[in-house]
C-alpha cells in the first residue's frame, strides 16, 4: 500500500506531499494542472528511468519520496533523486541502492497503468502465475518447474560426462597402466633403500669368499681345527691329574668352532646364489629406475604420484558410475515429467475456460459487451525446451498461457500489447483484476487513463468496478468523470495556479462534503444543476457503499 508520495523540484511542483488511504483513492483538476505529475513521480519511486527534462526550473535537483508497507506490515521509504547532471540516486530506507535492485524489492508493490508504464498484465509471467493460481495449478505448476530444473540438469551432465569419458579415454588407459606398474612393484623408500644394501652387501661378500673358505676349511678340513681340539680332548682324558675346567672349555671352543664354521658355511651358500638373487635384486631395482625417471629420480615424488595416479583412476571410476547412474534413473525422469505436463496442460485449459467467462462477465459490465478475451497456449521456444517422452517441455510447461483480447465484434483476438489501447487496457486489467479477486495481486493498483473515452452509462459501470475492485486493496485513479470521483473513499484534487514567473502545482485533500460537492460541481462543468446533481451523486455513492460494506 502506498502511504504517502512527496515531490520537491518536480515539473510544476515546488514541493507537496500527498497521503492515501485504502479503498478507492481519486484525484480530479483541470486539465493541464498537473495530475499526471503524480504519475511521473510514482514511477521514479519505482525505479523507472528518469528524465532531467521533469527537474523544475531554476532547481538543480528534483526528489521522490514515497513510503509503501507491504502486505506483511513492513514500511519500506523509497527516495529518488534526480540531478540536473543527469546523475540519479535511489534509496530505500536510507541505504543507496541500484535501480536495478530497487525493481526488484518494490515488484508486485504497485500494479501501475498510464501511458508511460508498462503494466504487469503485459508479462507473459504474470499472466502465466495468474492463469494457474486462478484454476489450482499452482502447486503441479511448481512441481513440474522442479523436475524440468532435474531433467535439464541430468541431460546436461549427461553429456558432460560422455565427452569427458570419452576424451579421457586414452588418459584413463594410460592412467591405469602406469598405476598398476606402480601396485606390482608395490615400492616404498625401507624397500627401496633395503635392496640396494642387500645388494652392496652380496657385491662386499662376494670379495672375500676365498677368505671364509679358507676359514671354514681350516676348522673343518683333516688336520684342521676341529680334529685338533679332539686330539687335545682325548690326551687330556688319559692323563694322571685333575682336569678341573679344561674339558669344559675345550668343548665349548669346539662348540665355537662349530658354529663359525657353519657362519662361514651360510656366507658361502649366500654367495654361491649371490648371481641370482643379485639378478633379482637388479630387475626390482630397474623397475624403480623406470618409475624414478618419470617422477623426477625421487622416491618421495614416486609415492606422490601413486597417489595422484589413485585419485585420478578413482575420478574416472566415480564418473562411470555417475554416467550409469544417470542413464538408469534420467528415463524414469523425463517420463514423469512428461506426465507433469500433460496434467497441467489439463488443469490450465479448464482454468482458461473458467478465466474467459469470468472476465468477459467483467468486460460487459464495463461496457464492453463485444470485447473478446481468450487464453491462447503457444508452444514454448524450442532452445528453451528439453525432449521428454517425445513432448517439447519447458520450465513451465507444454506451453506458454497467452492472454489475447479484442474490443470489437468481428475482431480476431491478438495479444494485449498490440490491440488495447490505453484505455481499453485499462479496463481490460481492472477486469482481470475482478475476475482474478481470489488471486493474490498488487495490493495497489493505479490507473491513470481508464476513463479515456467513457461517458454516461459506461461511466457509472466503470465506478461500480472500481469499487468493488478497491475492497481490501488499495486502488488509486487520476479521472475527469464525475461519477468515479463521487464513488471516491478518498478525493484529492490537483490544482495549479502562477506565481510570479512559474507555475505551482498543489494536490488537496477534500475532506468536507462541502468541498468535494465544489469540485464535483467544477467538474460536471459548474452552475446550480451541476450543484445539485453533484449532491445526488454522492448521495447515491454513500448509498451503493453502505449497501456494499453491509453485505461483507
Amino acid at each position: 500500500m502506498l502511504l504517502t508520495l512527496a515531490l520537491k523540484n518536480l515539473a510544476t511542483i515546488s514541493d507537496t506531499e500527498v497521503s492515501f488511504s485504502s479503498g478507492l483513492n481519486v484525484l480530479t483538476g483541470e486539465t493541464g494542472a498537473g495530475k499526471s505529475i503524480i504519475i511521473d513521480g510514482l514511477l521514479l519511486a519505482l525505479g523507472e528511468r528518469a528524465d532531467t527534462g521533469l527537474i523544475r526550473p531554476g532547481a538543480s535537483l528534483a526528489s521522490v519520496e514515497a513510503l509503501f508497507r507491504t502486505e506483511e506490515g513492513v514500511e519500506l521509504l523509497v527516495r529518488r533523486e534526480v540531478h540536473s547532471a543527469g546523475r540519479s540516486r535511489m534509496f530505500i530506507d536510507d541505504s543507496l541502492t541500484t535501480l536495478d535492485e530497487a525493481r526488484m524489492r518494490l515488484f508486485g508493490l504497485v500494479d501501475l497503468h498510464s501511458q508511460r508504464s508498462t503494466p504487469a498484465l503485459l508479462q507473459r509471467r504474470i499472466q502465466r502465475s495468474a492463469l494457474d493460481e486462478f484454476g489450482g495449478c499452482t502447486a503441479i505448476s511448481d512441481s513440474l518447474g522442479y523436475l524440468f530444473e532435474k531433467c535439464r540438469i541430468g541431460m546436461d551432465r549427461l553429456v558432460i560426462l560422455e565427452e569427458t569419458l570419452d576424451s579421457g579415454a586414452e588418459m584413463r588407459e594410460l592412467t591405469s597402466h602406469e598405476l598398476e606398474l606402480m601396485e606390482t612393484l608395490d615400492p616404498s623408500l625401507t624397500d627401496y633403500e633395503s635392496h640396494i644394501a642387500e645388494r652392496r652387501e652380496l657385491e662386499d661378500s662376494r670379495d672375500s669368499s676365498e677368505l671364509l673358505f679358507g676359514i671354514c676349511s681350516g676348522i673343518q678340513d683333516e688336520g684342521g681345527l676341529h680334529e685338533t681340539l679332539s686330539a687335545f680332548e682325548r690326551e687330556l682324558s688319559r692323563a694322571k691329574l685333575d682336569p678341573g675346567s679344561i674339558p669344559g672349555l675345550l668343548e665349548q671352543a669346539r662348540i665355537a668352532l662349530e658354529e663359525a664354521a657353519g657362519a662361514c658355511s651360510d656366507i658361502l651358500a649366500r654367495i654361491e646364489n649371490a648371481p641370482w638373487r643379485l639378478d633379482e635384486i637388479d630387475r626390482r631395482l630397474d623397475a624403480y629406475s623406470a618409475l624414478l625417471s618419470r617422477c623426477g629420480g625421487s622416491i618421495d615424488n614416486l609415492l606422490l604420484r601413486r597417489g595422484e595416479l589413485e585419485r585420478e583412476l578413482d575420478r574416472f571410476n566415480t564418473l562411470d558410475r555417475e554416467l550409469r547412474d544417470l542413464r538408469s534413473t534420467l528415463p524414469d525422469d523425463l517420463a514423469e515429467l512428461a506426465a507433469s505436463a500433460g496434467e497441467l496442460t489439463a488443469c490450465r485449459l479448464e482454468s482458461a475456460g473458467r478465466l474467459t467467462a469470468a472476465v468477459e462477465s467483467e468486460l460487459s459490465l464495463l461496457a464492453m459487451p463485444d470485447a473478446c478475451f481468450r487464453v491462447s497456449f503457444p508452444s514454448p521456444r524450442a532452445s528453451d525446451c528439453i525432449d521428454a517422452d517425445g513432448s517439447s517441455i519447458g520450465a513451465w510447461g507444454a506451453e506458454v498461457p497467452e492472454f489475447l483480447f479484442s474490443a470489437n465484434l468481428g475482431m480476431e483476438p491478438g495479444l494485449l500489447a498490440s490491440v488495447a489501447s490505453g484505455g481499453e487496457l485499462s479496463r481490460m486489467s481492472l477486469a482481470l483484476k475482478l475476475a482474478l479477486a481470489s488471486v493474490r495481486q498488487p495490493f495497489t493498483m493505479v490507473f491513470d487513463e481508464i476513463d479515456s473515452g467513457v461517458g454516461g452509462k459506461t461511466a457509472r459501470s466503470l465506478a461500480d468496478s472500481l469499487v468493488r475492485a478497491a475492497v481490501d486493496r488499495q486502488v488509486i485513479v487520476i479521472t475527469h468523470l464525475p461519477r468515479i470521483a463521487a464513488a471516491a473513499d478518498q478525493h484529492l484534487t490537483v490544482m495549479k495556479e502562477q506565481r510570479a514567473d512559474l507555475p505551482y502545482t498543489e494536490v488537496r485533500l477534500l475532506e468536507s462534503r462541502k468541498e468535494r460537492i465544489s469540485e464535483l460541481t467544477r467538474v460536471l462543468g459548474g452552475g446550480e444543476a451541476a450543484a445539485v446533481h453533484a449532491e445526488k451523486m454522492l448521495d447515491e455513492a454513500s448509498i451503493e457503499r453502505t449497501g456494499k460494506d453491509s453485505k461483507k
